[in-house]
């Protein structure tokens, strides 16, 4: 191959989400403000909202317990392809990659409304190399920000 040719695949491997360790300082304090909260339902007397925030604390703990999963992707001249689920190409309407290190991500919006927007890790994964592919098989590179949940994840360690 020659050195400014474009490869018609890359295959990679990556944790489907950025794991952050929680200390026992970090269970205490979430622990106080979901008791506090907890407790301030039912003085109020709303037994479902008390409920509630007990049942959305237990989701919590377990997804900030869970460990990543290593996840297979695939870019080649069909589409995008995360945990062997292709979208093919003519479903995304614009692509951006986010590499602010520690952050590498390739964002990738979609035609469609429900669910407008994938961010596949990239790993150890070359983000020039992604780019190039993209760029070949006509894609729009189109600039997009974190959002402001993404942002507030990381922050506290989700």
């Amino acid at each position: 191959m020659q050195e400014n040719q474009t490869p018609n695949e890359i295959h990679w491997e990556a944790e489907e989400f950025a794991y952050h360790p929680k200390d026992s300082q970090w269970f205490i304090t979430a622990g106080i403000v979901a008791l506090g909260v907890f407790v301030s339902l039912l003085i109020l007397k709303n037994i479902f909202g008390a409920a509630t925030i007990l049942l959305f604390f237990i989701i919590i703990y377990f997804y900030t317990t869970k460990k990543p999963d290593i996840i297979p992707i695939t870019i080649n001249t069909r589409g995008v392809a995360v945990k062997n689920k292709l979208t093919p190409y003519s479903n995304i309407a614009s692509f951006w990659i986010l590499y602010e290190p520690p952050i590498k991500e390739l964002i990738l919006i979609r035609k469609e409304h429900l669910t407008p927007k994938i961010v596949v890790p990239l790993g150890n994964t070359n983000p020039v190399e992604i780019r190039n592919i993209l760029l070949a098989n006509s894609m729009k590179e189109k600039e997009e920000e974190e959002s402001l949940a993404d942002v507030i994840a990381r922050r506290l360690r989700f």
